[in-house]
């Protein structure tokens, strides 16, 4: 994200975008009688035509919702948290905004009830179930958009400038999956959770800062050859290709309104790719304004899956959180009964390292070590990397990956770092992608090994004895090697290609469902 530098800049992000926010065309504002959500987002990719019909991602929100019986889940789900909720209801927008501006950093209720109400702006019917046990304050629509703005805004500069807590992460994710996700869906015994933050400072290319292919979202389709896999992405909000994006440009759907299409495609081709603009309204409001909020930290976590699925969390961050502090964030999760998880890695790719990187505490008061992160990716040749680990339920810490750790010499000499990089471009990523996937692009290919080879690694290697040497903050070379040699024979062998075309196929069928 586009860090703000001043306590003026977050200040005209309240003030001037809040009333752009606020007193928008109102053909962008839904009626609220009978719809969930209050934001319409117009144009493309939002509302598209395909195949001759119009695809609307707000319409494909409001199908689902009411086919899953989302409002009256939603009741459940209030009363279940009725606890993390008190906060809100007690003090509304007053309480816990006191708090940030005292610098106080929050608990889990204080977080849960801080997303519910934001969410009181995008979600109409959390509104209407909310809003009259609110004790203080005013609850119209227009004060809580705005107060909801000026509350993220808040975080944003706390999150640049202090860094959030696992409380606060954990707090923000779970209001979001319980109430305003409107369906999760089951992804078996066990599913990877593939999700990125974006906002990547990016390597420098001819003096500019360059863009990586899709990275995440083909690497989904190569983990799907491994096993279940839910890919959680968007549209591209500061960027020129988003996940989604990607997918639909080469004739995915991800437009299935229903739990049992989702389902079917999941289990029918071990991957689904959820759009966070169908499943919940939160990303309406960051896509609104144009601009990245807190909202690009709870999209990873907040995965749309079963909490009788365990999660292989396999989570790329941007500079503005330690690794660390997302794998703490994962335990307080399943600690509070939102998800289950297995074997995790939090990760992020460096220009180049130092040791404030192994400490949470000192990674945020490091303005460098901050600086020196570059994508929300594993990094390319000759790049190295920072991973931190989820293992049987314990936080082993964050440790250094370097490109040799999973190739040998010779293959490190076939990729070019700056054949990696390439123009922000949709036309130059979306080629990339292909090439990469299909084994065109030696390189490229070898590069998308090794991010599959960090979730092989996570998923199968990490709990073994000797996965990690603790004293140099290294992982066991020896079997991320082997991680990266399983991830490149599916691609050299076309199996991660025919795994995507299997995936695009069945997507466009199961709307029939």
């Amino acid at each position: 994200m586009a860090q703000r530098n001043s306590a003026l800049d977050c200040l005209l992000f309240i003030g001037a975008q809040g009333r752009i926010f606020t007193y928008m065309n109102q053909k962008e504002r839904l009626s609220s009688q009978g719809k969930i959500a209050e934001i319409r987002l117009l144009g493309i990719p939002y509302h598209r035509e395909v195949d001759g019909e119009i695809v609307d991602c707000t319409d494909v929100l409001e199908r689902l919702a009411t086919n899953e019986n989302y409002k009256q889940k939603l009741r459940q789900a209030i009363n279940e948290n009725e606890e993390n909720l008190q906060p809100l209801f007690e003090g509304g927008y007053y309480g816990v905004d006191r708090k940030i501006k005292k610098g106080e950093s929050l608990t889990y209720e204080d977080a849960f009830s801080l997303m519910s109400f934001v969410l009181m702006a995008s979600n109409s019917q959390i509104r209407s179930e909310l809003s009259p046990r609110i004790k203080i304050g005013d609850t119209s629509l227009e004060t809580i958009t705005l107060q909801g703005i000026a509350l993220l805004a808040e975080l944003s500069a706390k999150e640049a400038y202090v860094g959030l807590t696992p409380e606060e992460i954990a707090g923000l994710t779970a209001a979001t999956l319980e109430l305003d996700t409107v369906v999760r869906v089951d992804g078996g015994q066990q599913a990877f959770g593939v999700g990125g933050m974006g906002g990547d400072r990016g390597y420098p290319r001819n003096g500019d800062r360059s863009k990586l292919f899709s990275l995440s979202t083909m690497g989904a389709a190569v983990l799907a050859c491994f096993g279940n896999v839910h890919k959680h992405h968007s549209y591209p909000n500061t960027s020129k290709i988003a996940g989604q994006t990607a997918i639909e440009a080469i004739g995915g759907r991800s437009d299935q309104d229903s739990q049992s299409a989702m389902e079917v495609l999941q289990h029918e081709t071990n991957l689904f790719m959820s759009s966070c603009h169908t499943v919940r309204t939160l990303h309406t409001i960051s896509h609104r304004l144009k601009g990245e909020t807190i909202n690009h930290v709870v999209g990873p976590l907040a995965i749309p899956v079963s909490k009788d699925t365990t999660l292989n969390a396999f989570i790329g961050v941007n500079d503005n959180v330690h690794p660390e502090t997302i794998i703490r964030s994962l335990q307080i999760l399943q600690k509070n009964g939102i998800q289950k998880y297995g074997n995790s890695v939090a990760f992020c790719g460096l220009l180049k390292s130092n040791s404030s990187h192994f400490s949470e505490q000192g990674y945020y008061q490091d303005k460098e070590a901050k600086n020196n992160v570059a994508i929300d990716e594993v990094a390319p040749p000759p790049h190295d990397t920072l991973a931190a680990f989820l293992v049987e339920g314990q936080n082993l810490g964050t440790f250094i990956i370097t490109p040799s750790d999973f190739l040998d010499d010779d293959l490190i000499a076939h990729v070019d770092f700056h054949g990696l990089l390439i123009p922000n471009t949709a036309e130059g990523i979306l080629q990339a992608n292909n090439d990469a996937i299909i084994g065109q692009d030696l390189p490229k290919s070898i590069y998308l090994a090794m991010t599959v080879a960090l979730g092989i690694f996570t998923r199968d290697y990490s709990h073994l004895k000797g996965a990690f040497d603790q004293k140099n903050r290294r992982v066991n070379q020896q079997m991320l090697r082997k991680s990266f040699y399983l991830a490149f024979e599916k691609i050299a062998g076309g199996d991660a290609s025919a795994k995507l075309q299997e995936y695009i196929i069945m997507s466009n069928e199961v709307l029939n469902i």
